[in-house]
């Protein structure tokens, strides 16, 4: 005999108080069994931080634990690591471990048969998966050809549920769901969306302090869409939390042990752009620390002069990320080049690289991620005017229908193009940083 889900939550012993409407909201989602199959769907649309891929990761394992087969799909690679660690807790020594026949950090299956993989959601990935329920974790941030390709997952269910949960994006393929499922709640009367501001969650709304401050200082479309759960169209200047002026000494003395890292933006025309920055232990604060003009010139001109500032950059502990897509494979191979060359004569040598996508997808993703664990950009006008100006020029494109960083054809803003190289994951995952730790 299989427990309900509230007896469910209570044996496994999970180390959290739940709040009334997260259990109704998944009795709710269970409800959708006894609907025709083109109604079992299910749209979590809650505030940044309130719990929903904790909720969903237990409604995806009790599934598994009564007998079926699932899929949770992250939209990036790095979005799993949260979700495999929320399935080791929950299943730690409670009653689980005990009738489970196969574990993995991404996988289990139950001596009953039902199983729970979870996986990066890519369109091979999306196509080879079956199952018979599947969630999108962060969805606004799938790239619909993923999304797409695994349409096909629940086909040859007798159960078919799907979730989609995520924090709002305007033109967002969640922003689309969103929108179908609401005209079949008008048709049908059934509930198939989900949603929780921050206000209406106990455990956030006791922070009352920390909102109010995040509503003076975040742009107020971001404060809205990360919040209150509303679709948002980007307008005004993206980074609004800088500092123009002279270092403080305590900020200098933060940083003073921490790498450089430095962003390098190649363009033959205006000049090759590096950008060099420094972060705080706790990642709250970035510091720009110089911004070079290496000069003109295509992959066969490049100087020896250039490139002993450029390895000066990736050594003795620093580390430099480059572009590397399309038009750059010419300076990637000089790269290589060059390296292979000298290799022995600057030690612990960090290079790095990553591809700027013609859609802006990747320094959306830099840029969110300055606002959105709420950075303090430091840059010293004086000795940093063009990095400066162009971080203080930048704003959201206002014709595109998704958040995009706004581009200026006739003058690129390649410093900040090299600022957001050497802020991006690349750099700071190599360094091993994480959010509010140093590890």
């Amino acid at each position: 005999m299989r427990l309900h889900y509230r007896d469910f939550l209570n044996c496994i012993d999970y180390p959290y108080e739940w709040e009334e409407w997260q259990i109704r909201f998944a009795e709710k989602k269970l409800d959708l069994i006894n609907r025709p199959i083109d109604q079992r769907e299910a749209l979590d649309m809650r505030t940044r931080g309130g719990s929903k891929t904790l909720d969903m990761m237990i409604f995806n394992i009790y599934l598994a634990y009564v007998g079926f087969n699932g899929v949770w799909f992250s939209a990036g690679q790095d979005q799993l690591e949260q979700p495999k660690k929320y399935l080791e807790d929950i299943i730690g020594d409670s009653f689980l471990s005990k009738i489970l026949r196969h574990q993995m950090t991404r996988f289990i299956a139950f001596e009953g048969g039902g199983t729970l993989w979870l996986k990066n959601l890519t369109p091979k990935k999306a196509r080879s998966a079956r199952g018979d329920y599947v969630t999108y974790d962060e969805e606004a941030q799938a790239e619909e050809a993923a999304y797409n390709a695994g349409k096909g997952i629940l086909s040859a269910s007798d159960l078919a549920i799907k979730n989609h949960i995520s924090t709002p994006v305007k033109g967002s393929i969640f922003e689309k769901n969103y929108d179908r499922l609401k005209l079949k709640e008008i048709i049908t009367g059934e509930q198939f969306i989900f949603k929780r501001q921050w206000q209406e969650i106990e455990f956030l709304a006791k922070n009352r302090e920390f909102y109010e401050e995040e509503k003076k200082t975040l742009p107020g479309w971001f404060y809205r869409q990360e919040y209150e759960c509303s679709f948002e169209l980007p307008l005004g200047a993206v980074f609004q939390n800088v500092q123009y002026g002279a270092y403080p000494d305590w900020l200098l003395q933060k940083i003073s042990d921490q790498p450089l890292l430095s962003g390098l933006d190649w363009n033959p025309v205006a000049g090759h752009m590096l950008v060099s920055i420094k972060w705080t232990k706790d990642l709250t604060n970035a510091v720009v620390m110089d911004e070079i003009n290496l000069g003109q010139g295509y992959a066969v001109q490049m100087t020896n002069q250039q490139w002993d500032t450029i390895k000066r950059k990736a050594s003795h502990g620093n580390h430099l990320n480059y572009e590397c897509s399309g038009i750059n494979e010419e300076y990637v191979r000089w790269v290589q080049k060059k390296k292979s060359e000298t290799m022995f004569n600057y030690p612990d040598q960090n290079w790095h690289s990553e591809e700027w996508d013609s859609a802006g997808v990747n320094k959306l993703k830099i840029a969110t991620f300055i606002i959105q664990n709420g950075v303090c950009i430091y840059v010293d006008k004086i000795r940093f005017p063009e990095v400066a100006k162009q971080i203080e020029d930048c704003q959201w494109d206002p014709e595109s229908p998704t958040p995009k960083l706004k581009k200026d054809a006739a003058s690129s803003p390649h410093y900040l193009d090299a600022f957001l190289h050497a802020a991006s994951e690349e750099n700071r995952r190599e360094t091993r940083f994480t959010f509010g730790e140093w590890k």
